[in-house]
């Protein structure tokens, strides 16, 4: 049974405090959602009991701070600083017994950024870690690795973690590039994701918009019967840098489950 997850950012407990609430409720009628946690920089230890005692015993996976956070293993001035954010996400995870942490790959083009990444994971030293592959561009700005499945996979060999299967970014990626987006789709779903992140988007524009499911393009059917596996944790990334509505989530959860084939 494929499980959906309700994908949260720990400031949601200021920015929309009735959020995760609202659907935590909602997930304890239902035997297949859990929780992703963006764990933020300023979050507190009474700020994650907070979040526990709404979410209850719902599974919480975590996802460590991102490079719009500050963080990015490719750089070693900020080594010192990402051990900061992982010990951050490590806490977190520990707190709420999670069997993952999503951490992004790296910023930069190049294998000496990808060697970098690989030598600050394995100063992790986390085996709860997995390795979230990226766009090639962040916003057509900032260059990213991690956009290919043969950058992930000599992440995953080096430093022994899993990955995290990011749709939207592949298919950003395989536009950038102008390589065929199915092929990309399999050479990513053939490295066995622990965990997949799902949104919709434009099929013809290399954007990463986090939309709502079925108010854009990509082919999610298609994505979700052929590119996961039938007991996958898939991560519902919508409404990320907007103001999240809990009926859209749980619009998201049911229209998703509606795709599903041979359930």
């Amino acid at each position: 049974m494929r499980k959906f997850g309700f994908k949260f950012y720990s400031s949601d407990l200021t920015n929309t405090p009735d959020l995760i609430k609202e659907c935590a409720k909602f997930a304890s009628s239902v035997s297949d959602v859990f929780i992703e946690l963006m764990v933020v920089p300023s979050s507190s230890l009474a700020d994650l009991k907070k979040i526990k005692k709404q979410v209850g015993n719902l599974e919480v996976r975590i996802h460590a701070p991102h490079d719009g956070m500050g963080f990015d293993p490719a750089n070693k001035e900020l080594e010192q600083q990402n051990k900061n954010l992982i010990a951050l996400a490590q806490k977190a995870a520990d707190f709420f017994n999670s069997k993952t942490i999503v951490v992004h790959a790296g910023c930069g083009h190049g294998q000496q950024y990808i060697d970098e990444t690989v030598r600050q994971f394995k100063l992790f030293n986390d085996s709860r870690i997995i390795v979230e592959n990226l766009p090639y561009m962040d916003n057509g700005v900032v260059p990213m690795h991690g956009s290919r499945a043969e950058e992930i996979a000599y992440i995953m060999r080096e430093c022994g973690c899993g990955f995290c299967f990011d749709f939207s970014h592949a298919i950003c990626a395989a536009l950038t590039c102008n390589m065929d987006v199915d092929k990309q789709l399999k050479s990513f779903f053939d490295l066995r994701p622990a965990v997949y992140h799902i949104c919709d988007g434009y099929i013809d524009k290399d954007v990463d918009l986090h939309l709502h499911l079925n108010t854009g393009t990509f082919p999610l059917a298609h994505v979700l019967n052929d590119f996961t596996d039938p007991n996958a944790y898939i991560t519902i990334e919508t409404g990320v840098g907007k103001v999240p509505l809990a009926d859209l989530k749980i619009k998201d959860y049911q229209y998703l489950k509606s795709l599903q084939t041979g359930s």
